[in-house]
């Protein structure tokens, strides 16, 4: 009976667990669709998201996964009211220059009609002065018509040339801001790096150009124990300097970016001699001590990373590449929790 017990508590044991595997990754899936559906807004959700996967990894009471559940829905509140937001954002801009075209042809096809009844007055003129008679009367007439003839199309021109220009800077202000909303659409919001719809865009072109170029994969080492210990808000503040450290270490011409979470990319054209030189710098410049920003003041952490390379080959695709890098910096992420482990293990007992 004892041991019926006990094999009926393993196996709820063993529901509870699976049941808890399925919510979270139903929860990391929700953050992928959501930032999917609407880049410029869904990769906070996402990211948030993966944080209440890793709470609820290690969080199994009831009281946990409830309030897991309401932050939860909150996150999912908040997200639907910002991308309805930007969404109608949108819609107004693509409004309000459809409007702005529309004015402009009326006021063309106004200014058109006015001066096509002019024209019609000169033609009449015209054509009253050719049944006169008097060479002296006739040559007045033409005299005084091409002069009339010569303010119209001058003012014709004049008129054109200040609708197009008005035009234009009114098109100048919708395109700055069209590119500010593609900005922003590119942008990681917390880091400012570029996010990983604008990484895997650039990605994509340099694999189709054929053109030679390095991925650098760089995986933040203990970010997580951050967010336990100190809080996320010393984990965001860690990201933040993080990201420029790692902006600092590249060129403009080099995309730098976040790819999700603790994980940042950079897509280098260069070589795979000169990409790897980079690598061998970017490790002893990022590697060290930071000073985050936590509820109670700065706080100073000290920090790796594990870094994978790979550089293109003829037959690359962008998911190849990507796979390579990725492989390489999982294989330097064993490697430094090797070295870390002996490291333990090879220091005198106090």
């Amino acid at each position: 009976m004892i041991s019926l017990r006990k094999s009926m508590e393993m196996q709820l044991e063993e529901v509870l667990q699976s049941a808890l595997k399925s919510y979270a990754n139903a929860l990391a899936a929700v953050g992928q669709a959501g930032a999917q559906a609407c880049p410029p807004v869904g990769e906070e959700l996402k990211e948030s998201l993966l944080n209440l996967k890793q709470r609820l990894s290690t969080e199994t009471s009831a009281s946990g996964i409830t309030e897991t559940e309401e932050l939860l829905e909150k996150e999912l509140r908040t997200w639907s009211a910002r991308a309805a937001h930007f969404y109608e954002e949108k819609t107004d801009e693509v409004k309000e220059i459809l409007t702005l075209v529309a004015n402009a042809a009326g006021q063309v096809g106004e200014r058109d009609q006015r001066y096509a009844q002019q024209f019609g007055y000169l033609t009449e003129r015209l054509q009253a002065t050719a049944k006169l008679n008097d060479l002296t009367t006739i040559r007045q007439s033409l005299v005084k018509n091409v002069a009339d003839l010569k303010t119209c199309v001058a003012a014709m021109a004049k008129d054109g040339q200040e609708s197009v220009a008005d035009l234009r800077a009114k098109m100048s202000v919708y395109e700055r801001r069209l590119e500010e909303v593609e900005r922003i659409a590119s942008e990681d919001e917390l880091t400012g790096l570029a996010n990983r719809r604008k990484l895997e865009h650039q990605l994509e072109l340099r694999a189709n150009q054929g053109h030679p170029f390095c991925l650098i994969y760089i995986d933040l080492n203990g970010l997580k124990q951050i967010n336990d210990t100190l809080g996320h808000f010393a984990g965001d503040s860690l990201l933040k300097e993080f990201a420029g450290e790692l902006r600092t270490a590249f060129r403009t011409t080099d995309v730098v970016g976040r790819w999700g979470g603790d994980e940042f990319v950079v897509l280098v054209d260069e070589d795979s001699r000169e990409g790897k030189a980079r690598v061998e710098r970017l490790a002893q410049w990022i590697t060290g001590e930071y000073s985050v920003k936590t509820q109670s003041g700065l706080r100073k952490v000290t920090v790796s990373a594990a870094i994978g390379f790979a550089a293109w080959q003829p037959d690359d695709t962008a998911t190849k590449i990507l796979q390579r890098a990725d492989a390489a910096m999982y294989e330097h992420k064993t490697q430094l929790k090797r070295s870390c482990e002996k490291n333990l293990n090879t220091q005198p007992l106090a």
